[in-house]
């Protein structure tokens, strides 16, 4: 429960959990007040946000939109289903918490949370956590092997482990599996594979929107003025984020969303060889095609779990942006995508339904996860909060 300390400060229950390329602090949803303006203000006070520098030094949080995250948990009473997964992204320079979006990278921490934190039994081998995604309404399976680095029981057993590009080090695969991509919503919210958007200075860019995963935008990346072998660091942010914003805005209503921190917007090319933020060689051969996708304020350092929810679901509609980037002996359910820290692969099961129009059934892509620590997070008392 949220306990106050020497009557100034609150510490309450949390841990901090790396999943994918993402890592945020996860509550148990019993532990945090109701639905409003006070557990917002005390999620943003232990992530450090608002912080003018964008350093969040006060808080948690990391300073980039990937590490100022925060998941909340609760036993779900939604039959079929073992845990609610409410999502939270937090802003860094502003007082706000966005509930809007989804993170399919820290779906895999769910999972190690669900079963750390009591709410499923770990069972040998594998175990399947059945989650409930609240922010996106759809269900996902959480396959956690034996072995994560969570607080659990050893084992014994032969454990695979896999490198996930943009993570050093080896860890067991936490395999996501996603039942419903887009919830009953059109995979393609206009019914066109390709749409153009036509923007302030003349320009018409064409583009693919999709509702899977979260809502994405697809343009080639020759559109930006790139060639998508490019990392974050060396783009230019000062023209790039402004055409992004402007494709965001016009993207959100065809979409039949509000503009938040959605929809986002990916860049993709034909595979091209280049040097990952790792200063490692990838080749052509080793991916289907390129891809780079924004995240507010910036590039992606490496590419977000529900965009290639939303990449490979878009890679098999005929004539879509991403689908005329790959050869056509290379198209299948899975997708190998070239992000600036390597490759990664995801799958989508894509048909077109007896009305002609795309439909995704299902999704899934491999992530690792571990703990880095389960303790108490304190919060300042209100009146010192910024």
């Amino acid at each position: 429960r949220t306990q106050l300390v020497h009557g100034l400060m609150r510490a309450i229950p949390a841990a901090w959990i790396r999943g994918g390329t993402s890592k945020g602090i996860f509550f148990k949803k019993g532990h945090l007040p109701p639905c409003g303006v006070e557990r917002d203000r005390l999620i943003l006070a232990a992530l450090g946000s608002p912080d003018p520098s964008g350093l969040q030094l006060n808080g948690v949080g990391g300073g980039i939109s990937s590490t100022s995250k925060v998941v909340i948990i609760s036993q779900s009473e939604r039959e079929g289903y073992d845990v609610d997964y409410l999502f939270g992204q937090v802003e860094i320079k502003e007082r706000l918490v966005n509930w809007d979006g989804s993170c399919g990278n820290l779906s895999a921490g769910v999972g190690l949370f669900a079963l750390a934190e009591g709410f499923v039994q770990p069972k040998p081998g594998s175990t399947e956590v059945r989650v409930w995604q609240v922010n996106q309404g759809y269900g996902m399976k959480v396959h956690v092997p034996a072995g994560v680095d969570a607080p659990l029981e050893e084992t014994n057993v032969e454990l695979d482990l896999i490198n996930l590009a943009g993570i050093p080090g080896r860890e067991p695969p936490v395999y996501v599996e996603v039942l419903e991509p887009h919830v009953g919503k059109p995979l393609l919210p206009t019914g066109n594979a390709v749409d153009t958007l036509q923007l302030s200075d003349g320009r018409s860019v064409n583009a693919t929107l999709v509702t899977a995963g979260n809502p994405t935008v697809f343009i080639p990346a020759a559109a930006a003025g790139l060639e998508g072998t490019e990392l974050p660091n060396a783009m230019d942010y000062a023209s790039l984020l402004p055409f992004i914003d402007e494709l965001r805005d016009l993207a959100a209503p065809l979409l039949g969303i509000p503009l938040t921190d959605q929809p986002r917007v990916a860049l993709v090319a034909q595979a091209q060889q280049y040097t990952s933020s790792a200063e490692e060689l990838v080749t052509v051969e080793a991916m289907d095609l390129l891809a780079r996708i924004s995240t507010p304020g910036r590039i992606h350092h490496a590419f977000t779990g529900t965009g290639t929810i939303a990449l490979a679901c878009a890679a098999q509609v005929e004539g879509s942006v991403p689908y005329q980037c790959i050869p056509d002996a290379q198209r299948s359910q899975k997708i190998r995508i070239g992000h600036p820290g390597g490759v990664i692969e995801v799958r989508a099961d894509v048909q077109r339904d007896v009305d002609g129009a795309w439909h995704a059934s299902g999704a899934g892509f491999d992530r690792t996860a571990r703990y880095l620590m389960r303790g108490e997070v304190f919060i300042p008392h209100a009146a010192r909060a910024p």
